[in-house]
């Protein structure tokens, strides 16, 4: 299985269920996290914000709103 790097420097395997209920909770429609998910091709060593930035880029040509409520969106600190 592919994996990323993650910012602290940690790898983890790539889940593209993970990347697809991201995009939900943002609020995307089906349609546009079936469409974003088509054009990602994940490579071996991408790092998160690569992932991040991909999603955000393609977000924003089918749902601008989604797109920065994606891009704004700061993860809780366990």
């Amino acid at each position: 299985m592919p994996k990323l790097k993650k910012r602290a420097g940690q790898e983890e395997e790539y889940d593209r269920n993970k990347l697809e209920k991201s995009m939900k909770n943002a609020g995307a429609k089906e349609e546009t996290v079936r469409k974003v998910l088509e054009t990602f091709k994940h490579q071996e060593g991408m790092t998160t914000q690569q992932v991040r930035n991909h999603v955000i880029n393609e977000l924003k040509k089918h749902e601008p709103e989604v797109a920065n409520r994606y891009e704004t969106y700061v993860k809780p600190v366990k």
